[in-house]
């Protein structure tokens, strides 16, 4: 896997969400940076459109119940926002 050279940026956190942040770190031996880019990586995956599209065609042509399935009305009000 190759590094990617990492551009610096500044935040702003509440003092709660410091602490909680630095103790997650420490307990999964990793920093707040690190969790910081896990986290935003998670953010855009979740909102990028093919990954929305990818889960409306999961629940396409369920005509049974599945309770592992997503929502899909939430999923078109989820669009409907986008």
């Amino acid at each position: 896997m190759q590094t990617q050279a990492l551009n610096r940026t500044q935040i702003y956190l509440t003092a709660t969400q410091q602490h909680t942040l630095a103790t997650l770190a420490q307990e999964q031996g990793s920093s707040s940076s690190a969790l910081i880019r896990e986290a935003i990586d998670g953010y855009i995956q979740a909102h990028q459109p093919a990954s929305k599209l990818a889960r409306r065609l999961g629940v396409a042509g369920s005509w049974q119940p599945n309770p592992d399935a997503p929502n899909l009305r939430a999923l078109r009000q989820e669009e409907r926002s986008f």
